[in-house]
């Protein structure tokens, strides 16, 4: 992408009668006396050295006469003026539709973050909102600014989001899954075999950051890191926008497992959602639970995670207490004999039985 080349505007329009000016001062020549010579009004001499009259080609013929300077000088100073003032006009225009434009966007995004993250230091809104959309491209357009409207991040009470932060990071995960470049063709049911690998190296113990980008970089599907934002608890994002689809996270909790949760949950909207009427999905902390897209999403990463059928086995163990930890020991012992991570399978647990005090198996960090 390459920025178009613009003719630098001066700050201020400098008129040839400056000039001229300090010429006949130069040549300590006074005003009145060279209004003699050339045989014109004082008073309209005056006018052309303040800046109110144009120097007019009978004029610059006349100052090539007496001043040996050529004629085509002035007539260039005088051109140039008229250009300039004109363009300083519309610099200032420009330069206010900015201030109203950056206004605008700031009530829709947090912009002051936006240009910390991609490093755009200007001082001048014109610049700012230039550089932005120079580095944004077609993800000014496909934003959050343009794609959701107040209200579209639905929570809880007890969720505490910023909607401007939230549309902030959706924009730079957008451009962090344009820019994504893979040599690897994606096909229709890449997602759903990625999602099974994801799992199997979790219930294994050995999903990483690298493991999971070159897992799904072999299928065709990009893998990004943006990080979080104040008060934007987002876990994962995937779109189909670009030429490869993609999964951004941010690794809000360092935890292995539900890193593999995230990312099993973005891969079915891959795989069965996207492009039926949306191309875009993100996974956040308060989502509202009756969308069918998100409770499939969550019930497919469940299921790859442990099947059911290893998890109804699981469960028909009877423990000889009902006590927590003896409940959990039991549940990973079960689990361990099936394949499945004694962490992932405690963590199933605690979602579904709603037991939460059990401080033992839980899910190693992201490495």
């Amino acid at each position: 992408m390459e920025r178009r080349n613009e003719r630098l505007v001066p700050f201020k329009a400098v008129h040839p009668g400056v000039t001229l000016r300090k010429e006949l001062e130069a040549r300590e020549i006074k005003q009145k006396d060279f209004a003699a010579m050339i045989g014109m009004q004082p008073t309209h001499l005056n006018a052309v050295i303040k800046g109110s009259r144009d120097v007019t080609l009978e004029l610059a013929m006349k100052l090539e006469e007496t001043l040996g300077i050529e004629y085509g000088f002035w007539m260039k100073l005088q051109a140039s003026y008229h250009y300039n003032v004109k363009a300083i006009a519309k610099r200032n225009e420009d330069e206010q539709k900015a201030i109203l434009e950056e206004q605008a966007m700031t009530s829709m995004v947090n912009m002051t973050m936006l240009y910390k993250r991609l490093e755009i230091s200007c001082i001048k809104p014109i610049e700012r909102l230039s550089d932005v959309k120079f580095r944004m491209g077609n993800a000014y357009t496909e934003s959050a600014i343009d794609s959701h409207e107040n209200g579209f991040f639905k929570h809880s009470e007890k969720c505490n989001i910023d909607e401007r932060n939230m549309r902030t990071w959706i924009i730079l995960a957008l451009m962090a899954a344009r820019d994504v470049k893979l040599d690897v063709e994606y096909h229709e049911g890449n997602a759903a075999k990625a999602a099974y690998e994801i799992a199997r190296m979790a219930n294994e113990g050995l999903l990483t950051k690298q493991a999971v980008q070159e897992c799904l970089n072999g299928y065709g599907i990009g893998y990004c890191y943006v990080e979080k934002l104040d008060k934007a608890p987002v876990d994962a994002f995937s779109t189909k926008k670009y030429e490869h689809p993609a999964i951004v996270v941010t690794y809000r909790y360092n935890d292995r497992d539900k890193l593999a949760f995230d990312i099993i949950h973005e891969l079915c909207h891959l795989e069965k959602h996207a492009g039926d009427g949306c191309d875009d999905f993100i996974a956040y902390e308060g989502l509202y639970a009756d969308d069918p897209y998100e409770v499939e999403a969550n019930e497919f990463a469940r299921d790859m995670l442990i099947p059911p059928a290893a998890w109804k086995a699981i469960m028909k163990v009877q423990p000889k207490s009902s006590y927590p930890a003896v409940v959990a020991k039991c549940i990973a012992e079960e689990a361990e004999k099936r394949g499945i991570s004694k962490s992932i399978a405690i963590s199933r647990y605690k979602h579904d039985s709603n037991v939460y005090n059990i401080k033992s198996y839980r899910s190693a960090k992201i490495q």
